[in-house]
């Protein structure tokens, strides 16, 4: 038993160095070991009612209700448990730190060792945190199983509770006969987003209409705040069909649903949503791709925008998307009219517009972040594009 103890140890800290996944393991109710030494405040043992597993189970993850992951591992027979966890999906937030000391009952004099503890712990997706409970279990059970197929019975019975749900609402909805009358309006508004048409945009925004966009939120603030969530999602998807880079976009949906959730009143979110309808429509018309563009050439200027923070050239650009550099370069001025070394300074000087608004970075900061051979060089593109410096289109943004 004790070199299976060993083994299972030196497995966990493979584990540990390879993923930082914070881990845990029993032999019956000892904790033998844990990872990370000396950061880890949490106490598993005051949740024994939910980790106890039925001796058909092998796994089993639970969430909290601040979103923390934790997951458990057993094998009946030798009666070794191994808990991963707590984790988060996210970075975890300095406001949120009272109420994760508040539901694992740890005292606030632990505050800065929770702060830690998940300053060191990277985050995990769902789908990562399920594989690596089941990765686990392989060296525990001696067993292979799909996370995806193993936790089926819970999507199920999720499955018959939402039936349930959407049965019963749209049989309130007929009989009261009030229905969704979005549809038509969504159609017409995204199509002037994908083609970057503000003043269409403007125009349909202004018409008052009487929408019913059906009960998503517990109260007034948290519906407008789903709603402004799905609208966001939706002006990504388009945006990026419209010609926004891929990275800008997913960005700036980040960016706008993080307002979204910190703000305090309908009419903020409100304002926050229309904001975001301008931003995208505006982005994508200065990033308009023409119609009938190749894979090709918008994998280029996909890469192109995600890495004007380095320098490059139509061979790392070619290299990219597997092609050579004469037929990029050639296809890349069939297509669009102008160079692929055009398009090049044309992102860099577009971010380096966007560094001078909105950042108080200095010049020769930007500069080198851009990789442009000087400073001098830098300023005397900008203005030879823009017919102002950098300085002077900065204070004319202030």
């Amino acid at each position: 038993m004790q070199a299976i103890e060993n083994t299972t140890i030196s497995y966990l800290q493979i584990l540990y160095q390879s993923t930082f996944l914070p881990l845990q393991y029993y032999q019956g109710t000892d904790c033998l070991f844990r990872l990370p030494f000396n950061e880890i405040p949490f106490s598993l043992t005051d949740f024994s009612g939910t980790l106890k597993l039925s001796s058909s189970e092998h796994m089993r993850y639970t969430i909290t209700n601040d979103f923390l992951y934790y997951g458990c591992i057993h094998n009946p027979e030798t009666d070794e448990t191994i808990i991963a966890g707590p984790i988060s999906t996210t970075r975890v937030q300095q406001d949120t730190l009272p109420r994760i000391l508040t539901e694992w009952s740890i005292s606030p004099t632990h505050k800065d060792n929770v702060w830690n503890y998940f300053q060191i712990t990277p985050t995990f997706s769902h789908d990562q945190f399920l594989n690596l409970l089941s990765l686990i279990n392989v060296t525990l059970n001696h067993e292979l199983l799909n996370p995806t197929e193993y936790f089926t019975d819970t999507a199920v019975s999720l499955l018959n509770q939402i039936g349930e749900k959407h049965s019963s609402n749209l049989y309130q909805a007929k009989e009261e006969e009030i229905f969704h009358n979005t549809y038509q309006f969504e159609r017409e508004l995204y199509h002037y987003v994908e083609e970057g048409n503000l003043e269409s945009l403007k125009r349909l925004l202004s018409h008052e209409r009487n929408f019913s966009s059906g009960n998503i939120g517990e109260n007034s603030l948290r519906q407008e705040k789903n709603i402004a969530i799905s609208s966001i999602t939706q002006l990504t998807r388009h945006s990026i069909s419209g010609g926004l880079d891929i990275e800008t976009a997913y960005q700036l949906s980040d960016t706008y649903i993080q307002e979204s959730e910190k703000s305090t009143s309908i009419d903020q979110v409100k304002r926050l949503t229309y904001t975001a309808l301008i931003d995208f429509t505006n982005r994508v018309a200065a990033n308009k791709i023409p119609q009938g563009m190749s894979p090709d050439i918008f994998a280029c200027m996909q890469f192109i925008s995600t890495h004007t923070n380095q320098a490059i050239s139509v061979s790392n650009v070619a290299d990219a998307i597997g092609r050579s550099p004469s037929y990029v370069s050639k296809k890349f001025k069939k297509e669009l009219g102008f160079n692929l070394n055009e398009f090049i300074m044309s992102r860099k000087l577009e971010e380096a517009k966007s560094l001078l608004a909105f950042t108080d970075k200095p010049l020769s900061e930007i500069s080198e972040y851009l990789c442009f051979s000087s400073q001098s060089y830098f300023q005397n593109v900008f203005k030879k594009k823009y017919h102002v410096t950098p300085c002077e289109y900065r204070k004319s943004t202030q």
